[in-house]
């Protein structure tokens, strides 16, 4: 039996890159990590500083039910105390267009026997990961709360160059210690500088892990040199190393990369700019099948339907303005957007090069499903309407529908209330800002490595997990 203070689930070959440094300096320190890899390409890095981890393509390989039946599924949902067994492979369904659900299940199966296998027969003593939606962090999420395991997301913060941790929860929120004390004068200061900077320069968070991915959907989207290296890269790795990977759709992401540029040029005759005379309620699109909503916020899957009943919720004379994510123009079906579009002449589709800080800012109401979008919109002082699970809801600057069927009603009282006061506005900022922790995910500068390996040192030594 092997002990591991922390295993690290990676599915990326950026990660490991960004991990490794900060893991090295750990185990200097006198503790145990390993990690699971999920992405053999990152084997050598770690190989070469003779960082521990599990092959989890070799280790899947040992699961020896291939073809469990629908019976021993059930029987294994039931162990894990999983409500939905699909919920564990609809991001991959959706996303990358795998509509198999016999050998999705499948898949499912063998991860969470495989992963469930590892902590009984090891000594593992916490797991932390990077928030995702696909089998592989699933799989871990769940195999270690049945073990009892401590178990840890992180994730970019609504804040640039931060990062958040969350405890045993796929759901993203603030910890009680932080909700129930007063932010320090330093945090107050820090805050009104990062919303001046943000009102000042009126641009919207990027992370840098997908920082590439926000242009439009234009011909050197697809074709230029950062993505030919990726290519290059990923074809290497999986027909010339024949090393396994779970991102390895190569042609589905080309083929979807073209179609998104086809509906791109198909959408354009419909695109407006808004009118910010009249009265309207913004809703920005959200990546579609993004963890988001495929775990965090399932009745919202469909953001087309959302946006139809949207239409018909708001009161006379107004308008829904909707504009899809930067990362992902052209994501959205073009028929159901032309249908609705035609049906609801109040709907307008923004054109992709409007900026999202000035739809916010002459919006009457900001709606959103759990986006940082409704994060900026509190940070100019607007109205905010919640209707998914995200951690700045209830805390008493928001307008929150808990359900869809009140939505009218909650629009309604939003537009007869006044915006939230700007004094309770900051206490919620300076509490997130608490919360958050200086990193910018995966960028390997000298200065951002030091201070992600302090951060994530520090978190998890307060945790009680590290020495």
């Amino acid at each position: 039996m092997r002990q591991f203070d922390l295993l690290i689930s990676v599915l990326t070959l950026p990660e490991v890159s960004y991990l490794e440094p900060m893991v090295r300096k750990m185990i200097d320190g006198g503790n145990k990590i390993g990690f699971m890899l999920f992405h053999e390409a990152g084997a050598e890095i770690l190989e070469k500083h003779r960082i521990p981890y599990f092959n989890m393509f070799d280790e899947i390989e040992k699961c020896d039910e291939k073809n469990p039946t629908l019976a021993d599924i059930e029987l294994l949902r039931s162990e894990f105390g999983i409500v939905n067994f699909a919920d564990l492979y609809v991001h991959e369904k959706m996303g990358y267009g795998r509509p198999d659900e016999d050998k999705l299940g499948q898949k499912v199966y063998a991860y969470l026997k495989t992963v469930d296998r590892i902590f009984s027969e090891n000594d593992v003593r916490s797991v932390m990961q990077e928030l995702g939606g696909y089998t592989p962090n699933h799989a871990v999420y769940h195999a270690a709360r049945k073990n009892s395991i401590p178990h840890i997301f992180y994730e970019p913060a609504p804040f640039k160059r931060r990062v958040v941790f969350n405890k045993d929860s796929f759901f993203s929120n603030m910890p009680e210690d932080i909700l129930a004390k007063t932010s320090s004068d330093q945090t107050k200061r820090e805050v009104k500088k990062y919303l001046g900077d943000y009102l000042k320069e009126q641009s919207v968070l990027k992370p840098f892990k997908d920082a590439h991915r926000y242009k439009d959907q234009s011909i050197s989207k697809i074709f230029n040199m950062d993505n030919a290296g990726r290519l290059l890269r990923k074809l290497k790795h999986k027909y010339l190393e024949k090393k396994r990977e779970e991102y390895n759709e190569i042609g589905f992401v080309i083929k979807d990369a073209f179609k998104r540029y086809f509906r791109r040029k198909l959408i354009s005759s419909k695109y407006e700019t808004p009118d910010y005379s009249e009265k309207y309620v913004y809703f920005p699109f959200h990546v579609p099948y993004d963890v988001q909503l495929s775990s965090r916020s399932r009745l919202f899957y469909n953001q087309e339907g959302f946006v139809e009943y949207l239409c018909r919720s708001i009161p006379h004379g107004w308008k829904v303005c909707v504009k899809e994510h930067p990362t992902c123009i052209g994501g959205h079906s073009y028929s159901v957007l032309r249908k609705t579009l035609e049906l609801h002449k109040n709907l307008t589709l923004v054109h992709p090069g409007v900026n999202s800080f000035d739809l916010i800012k002459n919006s009457e109401i900001v709606a959103t499903v759990n986006s940082k979008v409704g994060f900026e919109a509190l940070m100019q002082g607007k109205k905010v309407l919640v209707v998914g699970d995200v951690f700045y809801k209830g805390k008493g600057v928001t307008f929150d529908c808990d359900n869809l069927v009140s939505l009218p009603e909650v629009i309604r009282k939003a537009a007869d209330s006044s915006p939230p006061e700007m004094e309770r506005i900051m206490d919620i900022l300076g509490k997130a800002w608490e919360w958050s922790r200086p990193a910018e995910l995966f960028l390997l500068e000298d200065d951002n490595m030091k201070v992600s390996a302090e951060t994530f040192y520090s978190y998890l030594k307060n945790s009680g997990i590290l020495k």
